[in-house]
């Protein structure tokens, strides 16, 4: 990769047993997910987020970790993304108005599934962070090739007020 300093990694940022529960209220919600290319995003809105103790939590923890870019930010969109087998994403950049992008990886028990950059690629480990500028930095999804991956994803944009 080009520009390391576009990409944070920090292993269990959530716990086994987080990621676990962010899961099965995915489940519990799935009524609410929709379909987007080969993906079942769970929009979480700030009903959700009052709702679910744990999810406010991890989202007040991705941005504490996110002051890293020094930069007024703003959560632009938050979901929990469902990736069945044979889902996955070509290298692209946002160039949506997103400054940065932050996963947390739910689960680490499927094959396939690595965000990639460049030069690198993330492997997936349960709760552990992925911080990055998806402006700046081209990024994919490999194939998922066996059980299902789930994320937890924001979009970050900057405060313009």
């Amino acid at each position: 990769m080009s520009d390391r300093s576009h990409l944070i990694e920090k292993k269990n940022f959530l716990s086994v047993n987080e990621c676990n529960k962010l899961i099965d209220f995915y489940n519990v919600n799935i009524k609410e997910s929709f379909t987007y290319r080969d993906t079942f995003p769970l929009d979480i809105s700030a009903n959700h987020i009052e709702q679910e103790p744990l999810l406010r939590t991890s989202i007040i923890n991705i941005l504490q970790e996110c002051k890293k870019y020094d930069e007024k930010i703003l959560v632009d969109a938050c979901q929990i993304v469902k990736w069945p087998v044979n889902s996955f994403m070509k290298p692209h950049m946002d160039n949506d108005g997103d400054v940065f992008a932050a996963l947390v990886y739910l689960n680490d028990n499927y094959v396939g599934g690595e965000t990639c950059f460049e030069h690198t690629q993330v492997v997936p480990e349960t709760g552990k962070l992925t911080i990055f500028s998806n402006t700046k930095l081209t990024h994919s999804v490999n194939m998922i090739k066996e059980n299902t991956r789930y994320i937890l994803a924001l979009w970050f944009t900057n405060d313009f007020c």
